[in-house]
């Protein structure tokens, strides 16, 4: 499994030549009539980050129900691990077989430009979730932008711990994979937010994990030891936040060492209800496939001018005392499993 969120690495350009009929899409011209009459019996593709990932699932989850709204057909694919090389021919397919809209979380800010112009050419819309419009350098090619600001993700870890420590005392944290854009904008978003607005705080060396669980674990561990003032450990991701909580547990640290990690994936909510990890910072992947769906329909029915082009979904503050509210179930919904 891959960590989502914007982890971005600059691609050397991969041409996606397809060679494709001079069709169009059966609803594109439509803009009279209801949303659901007019897409009913289309067909969408969702080319996912993974295929093992709960983020991923969600996204799927979300499109998929919100396209039974409508009669849409949604098909799925993925990679087996976040990578724009087993991108490329998925998207070549979905290309090919002339869908009529596509729901793209890509991992390069490069790669697919010549697949992106092929879809507006052919009338098939895309729109990127887990992507933002300045990475894309406001490409003109796709129809809307979902995603999460990475640092302003890191600024809501840091205010969790401020609160969690009582805004004094030696933190730290372990980020993933170094020169990836979105792990670094959600460590130096906590660093500085910590150093800018909380001055009796502290942050040890940043230290990276390469996106390793056990590796995670072994440099808590080792962090925890060597520091016996430390205070908290922030995680950027939710394989992290496990290897982190594991290393709390087994150090017999739960409830000392304050935790907070992006995302709420199942296995770190079970930390949580464990009283390890006490705050998550969750994304919206769930939203981010429904409004996908919503963006298109609104686009193949005459209506893109009501479409939001660059839509950032706020992150959302889990904690022990919220996790089981109304709110917290309805927007923070991460699968375990596929649909």
């Amino acid at each position: 499994m891959k960590r989502r969120p914007l982890i971005r690495f600059a691609a050397l350009a991969v041409p996606v030549l397809i060679g494709l009929a001079a069709c169009s899409s059966s609803s594109a011209s439509s803009g009279s009539g209801s949303a659901s009459n007019s897409v009913s019996g289309d067909t969408f593709a969702l080319l996912n980050g993974n295929n093992a990932d709960p983020f991923f699932f969600s996204i799927w989850a979300g499109a998929l129900a919100e396209a039974k709204k409508y009669h849409v057909k949604l098909i799925e694919q993925a990679p087996t691990t976040f990578d724009y090389t087993q991108q490329v021919p998925l998207l070549n397919d979905e290309l090919a077989r002339h869908v009529n809209a596509i729901i793209f979380s890509p991992d390069s800010n490069t790669a697919f430009a010549d697949a992106y112009k092929t879809a507006h050419s052919e009338k098939i819309p895309i729109v990127d979730v887990n992507d933002l419009e300045s990475l894309e350098h406001n490409n003109p090619n796709v129809l809307a932008f979902l995603g999460t600001n990475n640092i302003l993700l890191g600024q809501s870890a840091a205010k969790a711990m401020a609160g969690l420590v009582g805004s004094k005392g030696l933190v730290t944290v372990i980020n993933s994979v170094a020169g990836s854009l979105g792990d670094s904008e959600r460590g130096s978003g906590y660093i500085n937010a910590i150093k800018n607005s909380y001055p009796n705080m502290s942050v040890l060396k940043e230290q990276y994990d390469l996106d390793d669980r056990t590796t995670a674990q072994s440099i808590a561990t080792d962090e925890m030891q060597a520091n016996p003032k430390l205070e908290g450990i922030y995680g950027v991701d939710s394989f992290t936040g496990q290897g982190v909580g594991a290393a709390v547990e087994a150090l017999h640290k739960q409830g000392k060492i304050k935790v907070v990690a992006i995302d709420a994936e199942p296995q770190e909510v079970a930390l949580m209800k464990q009283g390890v990890i006490q705050a998550l910072i969750a994304q919206q992947p769930y939203l981010m496939g429904v409004t996908a769906v919503k963006d298109l329909v609104l686009d193949l029915t005459g209506h893109k001018s009501q479409v939001v082009r660059s839509d950032i979904l706020a992150p959302i503050a889990v904690t022990p005392q919220n996790v089981n509210s109304a709110r917290v179930q309805k927007s923070v919904v991460y699968a375990t499993s596929e649909p």
